[in-house]
């Protein structure tokens, strides 16, 4: 067997690895936020809870089989269950394209996975679990003696402080650390800040906790660049929804409808916005920084 074929035969197997951790990341957002155990009961039918067959807990194949049905009831499946699986093993297969058969790879795969079901969760239940969060942390923090981060950023305030590290392993570990704190401790300031003018949480404590894995993960010179583009993310999202919610207001006013909660009071999932900024930092961050470091 060629290099060539080989490469393309690793790439599909890490694909399909990528499918699979999707499906049981779709156990873990359906379950774990409600509490429940993602080991028993079965794959069911959240409708009929008919167990589901091992031929129809294929991922993605089988969704596209029973074209998004159950087999036995008939009602519809969440198209949740496909994007998830197939996000993940795309999110697989772009770590190898852009790092390599390395342990950085092996570093962005957990990251996506941990990333995507927390983006999934609070989209849909408002949560960021602390089975992910906390134990992301750990991971951050061990794949940085590995894996050493973009430590530039670190290295420039040791040398402010007249300090210095001259291990590599240890200077990267410092910069994981130092991104967890700055992650976590801007976005702590924010809700604080917040609740002392308005009285009311602008932030949960879980899109603290989802910075602080970002920044153990990405070192201090990435996550500053996921705290510049989640909020801007968000703006861009709350624009839309405000011009939706304008033309829905006057189709009200022409309908005589009752007024819906004020627009100002809803809540948005924020660690949506955290953790898509951070996949795209992952990916592209060193460019962004590249091309910004050359207009100043």
């Amino acid at each position: 067997m060629s290099l060539n074929a080989l490469d393309r035969l690793l790439e599909c197997a890490l694909f399909i690895a990528g499918l699979a951790f999707g499906s049981f990341l779709n156990v873990c957002i359906s379950r774990i936020p409600r509490d429940q155990s993602i080991i028993a009961p079965p794959s069911h039918c959240e409708a009929c809870g008919d167990p589901i067959r091992w031929y129809d807990n294929v991922p993605l194949v089988s969704w596209l089989l029973l074209r998004g049905r159950c087999r036995h009831c008939g009602l519809r499946i969440s198209a949740r269950y496909p994007a998830v699986e197939l996000l993940t093993a795309v999110l697989f297969t772009a770590s190898y394209f852009s790092f390599g058969w390395t342990l950085l790879t092996l570093k962005s795969c957990v990251f996506a996975f941990l990333l995507v079901g927390l983006i999934f969760m609070d989209a849909e239940t408002g949560l960021l679990v602390h089975e992910f969060t906390y134990p992301g942390i750990v991971l951050g923090l061990v794949f940085s003696w590995l894996v050493p981060t973009d430590y530039a950023a670190t290295a420039f305030l040791l040398r402010m402080f007249d300090k210095q590290v001259r291990n590599a392993s240890w200077l990267s570990l410092l910069d994981s650390t130092l991104g967890c704190l700055v992650g976590a401790g801007f976005f702590y300031l924010a809700w604080a800040l917040y609740y002392l003018i308005r009285k009311k949480h602008g932030l949960g404590f879980g899109d603290i906790a989802l910075m602080g894995m970002a920044g153990a993960f990405l070192g201090v010179k990435l996550i500053l660049a996921v705290i510049f583009c989640s909020p801007l993310l968000a703006v861009i999202y709350v624009c839309i929804l405000l011009v939706r919610e304008i033309f829905a207001s006057r189709a009200k006013t022409e309908t005589g409808a009752l007024e819906e909660e004020p627009f100002l009071n809803r809540q948005i999932p924020f660690g949506v916005f955290l953790g898509t900024s951070s996949l795209a930092v992952m990916f592209v961050g060193q460019a962004m920084w590249s091309w910004y470091l050359r207009r100043i």
